[in-house]
């Protein structure tokens, strides 16, 4: 994830620059990934104009102090994706309880700028425009949304009450999250539940009381996001079996699905008359089917047998709805 990288890059080059000289085993314990990970970093500070310094008689990595990238040094095209980016996210409500200090942190930064350089990113700027997908302000708790994201980031425990739809209860549990993700246009909160010990994803959206505990956690360093939640369509139904899928789409469809990645692991292959074959493995039929159902008439699920038969069962549901 773009966003996860950036922050452990900006903790990559604090630590560096502490005056301590670490080793890569040190730094890939601080930012809890892998030593391959940390060279991979480590190349991308370098290839950034970021010159990492490595003692030999010491055997680890510092940087001179009070590096800095300067904005003077950015170039158009930098400024300018940082400026559409901040300005677009601050224009729609994406539940994101910090976008208005990316808002002002762009601001500053065009600011610094030399007048000309300012002046043509402005210009540019006026010509893009990014529509991220809008989530409801009336679902939206700020409060418990600011909880969750500071008990991530400061690795306290939070004890949450929830709502559970199905059972039409609510259920309290002290959580550590480990992870805050946005997917489906909302956001998750993932870590470990006090209920079976385990690992769940909650919809902050389903959250409706959060208190910040004093209590602290570590995660732990095994914990992979996207090992844990595999090829899921779905982060809360997602399973680690997975199924292999085959769907046949007709040649208006199958020009909107061919344009974008929907799964790592889809394989397209065009057919006669414009129609394609989509193929993927999956964790969730149940999830799969109503994007398939999103299709309608222009969409038929060819293998597995299940697959289709649940496809089929929710139109028939669908069809008794509209048979009044």
């Amino acid at each position: 994830m773009v966003a996860g990288r950036i922050h452990r890059l900006l903790k990559l080059i604090a630590l560096l620059q502490s005056g301590r000289v670490y080793n890569s085993a040190q730094l890939a314990t601080e930012c809890e990934v892998s030593r391959r990970t940390v060279f991979r970093d480590l190349s991308t500070l370098q290839e950034s104009g970021i010159y990492v310094l490595y003692d030999e008689e010491r055997q680890g990595y510092s940087l001179p102090w009070r590096t800095i990238v300067p904005f003077k040094d950015l170039t158009f095209e930098e400024v300018l994706a940082l400026l559409v980016l901040c300005q677009n996210l601050d224009k729609t409500i994406v539940g994101l309880p910090i976008h208005q200090f990316a808002r002002s942190a762009s601001t500053k930064v065009l600011s610094s700028l030399p007048d000309q350089l300012r002046e043509d990113v402005i210009d540019a700027a006026q010509l893009i425009s990014i529509w991220f997908p809008s989530t409801n302000p009336h679902i939206r708790n700020v409060i418990h949304h600011k909880n969750l994201f500071k008990a991530a980031i400061e690795k306290r425990n939070v004890r949450i009450q929830h709502a559970c739809p199905k059972e039409q209860k609510t259920i309290s549990t002290m959580l550590s999250p480990f992870h805050i993700l946005y997917s489906n246009q909302q956001w998750y909160v993932v870590g470990r539940s006090s209920i079976d010990r385990g690992i769940k994803v909650f919809p902050l959206q389903t959250i409706v009381k959060s208190e910040l505990l004093d209590e602290t956690f570590k995660k732990p360093s095994r914990f992979n996001l996207n090992r844990y939640l595999g090829k899921s369509w779905n982060p809360i139904k997602h399973s680690r079996k997975l199924q292999s899928v085959k769907i046949h789409f007709e040649r208006n469809a199958g020009e909107k699905v061919s344009l974008v990645c929907w799964d790592q692991s889809q394989e397209i292959k065009k057919l006669k008359g414009g129609t394609i074959e989509f193929r993927a493995q999956v964790d969730s039929l149940d999830c799969i089917s109503d994007w398939v159902l999103s299709f309608g008439d222009q969409a038929e699920v060819i293998s597995p047998r299940p697959f289709r038969k649940l496809v089929k069962e929710k139109i028939l549901r669908m069809s008794q709805i509209y048979s009044a």
